[in-house]
C-alpha cells in the first residue's frame, strides 16, 4: 500500500516593518528584519538596497558618465587612461577599457569617430577604426562595469572644497550648491560655490557703517567720501534704525570692492550728501570652526539664504552679496536659525530673539523685535503645520519642547509643551509631520484633532540598542520626500532612514557610509526633481541618492529576516524551495542564504549551489552563499533552492559591489511540507 506524502504548502514572507532589535521573535511578523545595513523600507513595500552617493563640485556627475565602444585594428599601443583622437573626425575620448580589438572610451567630445579613420594617441597613429559600437553585444554585467569605469573617470575631475578640516555647512540655493570650509591655515572660514569648473570662492566684500542718513541711498549707487574721495558701488543697504525721512537713518552699506579708504565721520555723497560714515570700511571675514545652519526666507523682493554658525554674526546671502546681521547682542554669535511668520529667529544659548516683522535687519523691540528666555539651551527651531493664522513654531532644547503660537510680538504666546522630550541639534525636520531625534530616539510631533495642539510619540523603541549607542552622536538630518523618509546621521558613519506613507510609520533601517556626514541639505532642482547633498570630514561635498557606489567604493548590504516558524513554532517543516520577487531598474546581483532552527549546530545547514556564472563573494563570512544575477527592469522572480528540516528558518540576503543598481526584495515564497512536532 502506497504511503501518502504530506502536501507541499507555500508561505509568503512579505518584507515589511523594517529593523527590530528587541521584540521577541515569536511576536514579530515574518518579514521583519533582525539585522540590516544599507537597506531601506520602500514606500511601495519590500526592502530596497540603498542608492549610493558621489562627490560633487558642479562639474559633470560621475553617474551621468556614458561609455562608447570602437573596434580598432591596433598597430601600436592603446592603454587605459589614454586620450584617443580620430585623425579625420577630430573626435576624442578617454580610454577606460581595452579588450583585444575592443576599445571602450568615455568623455566623447568633438563629434563621432568614423569607420576607417586612424586613431591617434598623443598625435601618433596607434590603429584604425574598423567598427563603431564594438561589433559585439555587451552583456548586462559588462555594461554595468563599463558604466562604473566611466563614472570613475569623471570622478577624478571632482575636487574637495579648498581649505582644511571638515565641511562646516552646505546649502542648495538657486540651483547651486554652496559650501563652507576653513581655509588652509584654519584662520578663517570661506564660502565656495559649485560651478562647471569646480569650486569657486565667494568674495565676502566690505561693510561701512553710516548714520544721520537724510537722503536715501539705493543699491547700485556709487558712494563717494566727501573728505577721502574713496568710492564704492553699493550692493546692499542695511537700514537698522531710524528712517531717511526723519534724517536719523543708521545702518551699514555693503560693497563688493572699495577704491581708496573711507574716513570716520566724513560725508557720504551720491551727488548730494546722504549720510555720514560711522567708522571706516571693514573687510567681511568669518572666524573658523563654526557649524553653518541655513534657512531660506522671502522678506521681499526675493527669496534669500539666511544662516548662523555659533562663531560669527548671522547672515543674509543671495549667492553674490553677503550681509552680516547685527542684533545688538554683546556677543553676537547665534547658533541656530529659523524663519516663521515673517520673522527671523535666532538662538543665543537659552535666549530666543526674533527680528521685526518683515525686516531681518531690524532687531529693535520698538519696531516689533523681541526675545524669549528658555529654561535650557535651544537646539532647534521647526515650523509646524498650519495656515497663516494658526501655524506654530516648535522651539526645542535637549530635553524640552515649547510651542510658540501667534503671528507677531503683539500676540505671540510661548507654551511649554513637553518636558522630557526635545531634539538633538541639527536633527529636526518636517515631512508633513515634525520629526526630531532625542535621547529616546526619533520622536514625531503631530497635530491632534483639536487643531493647534500636538501629540508626541517615540518611533524607534524597537531599535533601542542602536539608538542608545548614538544618542549623543547626531551630526545632521534631512528628508527625502519622494521616498517618504526622515534621515538622521551620526559621527561614527552610521545613519538611520525612517519611511512614512501618508503619515504612517513603516519602519527604520540603518545605513553605514565610509564618509561620515557633517552637514546636509536637500532641495528641488529647476526641473522639479529632488536632490540632496552632504558635507563630510574629508572636505568633499557628496550628492546623495546617486550612482551605484559610495563614491567609487562598493556598497556592502546585509539583510537578515527574523526566524519564521510559519505560525507553527513547535512543528518541524521540511523546506524544499524558495522564490524571491524582485523589482528594480537596472543590473544587480545579490547573494542568498538561510539558517535553520535558530542556527542550531545540531542541524545540518546545507551548502547552497550557484545559480549563475556571475559569482558574488561572501562578505560576512557566515556561510556559503547562493548567488543570483538579476537584470530585469520591472518585476522578476528568482527561484532558489532551500533544503533542510527545522521548526523555523531565517532568510538572509546580501550584496556587495560598486556597480549594482538599487533593487527591491518585495517578498519570499517558501515551499515546505509539515513534519512532526518537536519532542
Amino acid at each position: 500500500m502506497a504511503t501518502q506524502m504530506p502536501p507541499v504548502k507555500y508561505d509568503i514572507l512579505r518584507l515589511q516593518g523594517g529593523l527590530d532589535l528587541v521584540t521577541p521573535t515569536l511576536s514579530l511578523p515574518p518579514g521583519t528584519a533582525r539585522d540590516a545595513v544599507n537597506w531601506e523600507v520602500s514606500i511601495t513595500g519590500g526592502y530596497t538596497r540603498i542608492a549610493g552617493y558621489e562627490r560633487f563640485d558642479g562639474r559633470p556627475n560621475p553617474s551621468d558618465g556614458r561609455y562608447f565602444i570602437l573596434t580598432v585594428t591596433i598597430t601600436g599601443a592603446i592603454a587605459i587612461g589614454d586620450t584617443i583622437t580620430g585623425a579625420t573626425s577630430g573626435a576624442t575620448g578617454t580610454v577606460i577599457a581595452v579588450d583585444g580589438s575592443t576599445v571602450v572610451y568615455t568623455k566623447n567630445v568633438g563629434g563621432s569617430f568614423q569607420v576607417g579613420e586612424n586613431v591617434e594617441v598623443a598625435a601618433a597613429v596607434q590603429g584604425s577604426v574598423v567598427n563603431l559600437g564594438g561589433g559585439v553585444a555587451v552583456d548586462n554585467a559588462t555594461a554595468a562595469q563599463y558604466l562604473y569605469l566611466a563614472a570613475e573617470e569623471y570622478r577624478q575631475d571632482i575636487q574637495a572644497v579648498p581649505g582644511s578640516g571638515p565641511i562646516r555647512g552646505v546649502a542648495y540655493y538657486g540651483g547651486d550648491v554652496y559650501a563652507w570650509r576653513d581655509n588652509a591655515g584654519a584662520t578663517e572660514m570661506d564660502i565656495y560655490k559649485s560651478s562647471g569648473s569646480g569650486w569657486t570662492q565667494v568674495p565676502l566684500g566690505f561693510e561701512l557703517g553710516f548714520e544721520n542718513g537724510a537722503v536715501q541711498i539705493f543699491q547700485g549707487d556709487v558712494v563717494v567720501g566727501g573728505t577721502s574721495g574713496a568710492s564704492a558701488t553699493v550692493t546692499r543697504v542695511v537700514l537698522e534704525t531710524g528712517s531717511w525721512a526723519s534724517g536719523d537713518a543708521a545702518g551699514r552699506l555693503i560693497f563688493a570692492a572699495v577704491t581708496g579708504s573711507f574716513q570716520n565721520g566724513e560725508d557720504l555723497d551720491v551727488g548730494v550728501t546722504c549720510a555720514e560714515a560711522a567708522g571706516t570700511e571693514n573687510a567681511i571675514t568669518l572666524l573658523p570652526a563654526g557649524r553653518v545652519e541655513t534657512v531660506t526666507a522671502n522678506f521681499g523682493p526675493a527669496t534669500r539664504l539666511y544662516g548662523a554658525d555659533g562663531f560669527n554674526r548671522a547672515f543674509e546671502f543671495d549667492g553674490t552679496v553677503y550681509v552680516p546681521l547685527v542684533t545688538g547682542n554683546t556677543v553676537d554669535t547665534p547658533l541656530h536659525i529659523g524663519f516663521h511668520k515673517q520673522h527671523l529667529f535666532l538662538s543665543f544659548s537659552s535666549s530666543v530673539q526674533f527680528s521685526a516683522i518683515g525686516d531681518p535687519y531690524s532687531w529693535d523691540p520698538l519696531l516689533g523685535a523681541g526675545e524669549f528666555v528658555m529654561d535650557d539651551m535651544v537646539t532647534a527651531f521647526q515650523v509646524l503645520p498650519g495656515d497663516q493664522s494658526t501655524g506654530a513654531l516648535a522651539i526645542y532644547s535637549d530635553d524640552n519642547t515649547s510651542i510658540l503660537y501667534g503671528t507677531s510680538a503683539a500676540n505671540f504666546n510661548l507654551v511649554s509643551y513637553n518636558v522630557g522630550t526635545g531634539a538633538k541639534p541639527y536633527s529636526s525636520q518636517n515631512v508633513a509631520i515634525a520629526y526630531s531625534f532625542d535621547d529616546r530616539g526619533v520622536v514625531s510631533l503631530t497635530t491632534t484633532l483639536n487643531y493647534g495642539n500636538f501629540d508626541t510619540s517615540a518611533l524607534t523603541l524597537n531599535i533601542r540598542p542602536f539608538v542608545q549607542q548614538r544618542r549623543n552622536l547626531v551630526t545632521a538630518s534631512g528628508v527625502n520626500r519622494e521616498k517618504g523618509q526622515y534621515r538622521v546621521f551620526f559621527s561614527d558613519g552610521f545613519g538611520l532612514y525612517l519611511t512614512f506613507v501618508n503619515g504612517k510609520y513603516m519602519g527604520a533601517m540603518p545605513v553605514q557610509f565610509p564618509n561620515s556626514v557633517t552637514c546636509m541639505v536637500e532641495g528641488e532642482k529647476p526641473d522639479g526633481s529632488e536632490t540632496a547633498f552632504f558635507g563630510s570630514t574629508d572636505g568633499f561635498v557628496y550628492r546623495l541618492d546617486a550612482g551605484t557606489s559610495f563614491d567609487g567604493v562598493e556598497i556592502p548590504a546585509n539583510l537578515v529576516l527574523v526566524f519564521n516558524a510559519i505560525k507553527s513554532p513547535r512543528i518541524t517543516k521540511r523546506y524544499r524551495k524558495g522564490s524571491f520577487e524582485i523589482t528594480g531598474t537596472g543590473y544587480a546581483e545579490f547573494a542568498f542564504s538561510y539558517e535553520l532552527g535558530y542556527g542550531s549546530l545540531a542541524i545540518s545547514q546545507e551548502i547552497e549551489r550557484t545559480y549563475e556564472s556571475n559569482l558574488v563573494a561572501s562578505f560576512w563570512d557566515l556561510v556559503n552563499w547562493d548567488n543570483f544575477v538579476w537584470d530585469g527592469r520591472t518585476l522578476a522572480p528568482s527561484e532558489v533552492e532551500v533544503r533542510g528540516t527545522a521548526e523555523n528558518i531565517a532568510v538572509r540576503v546580501a550584496s556587495i559591489s560598486p556597480i549594482y543598481q538599487p533593487f527591491t526584495v518585495n517578498s519570499v515564497i517558501l515551499h515546505y511540507t509539515m513534519r512532526r512536532g518537536l519532542r
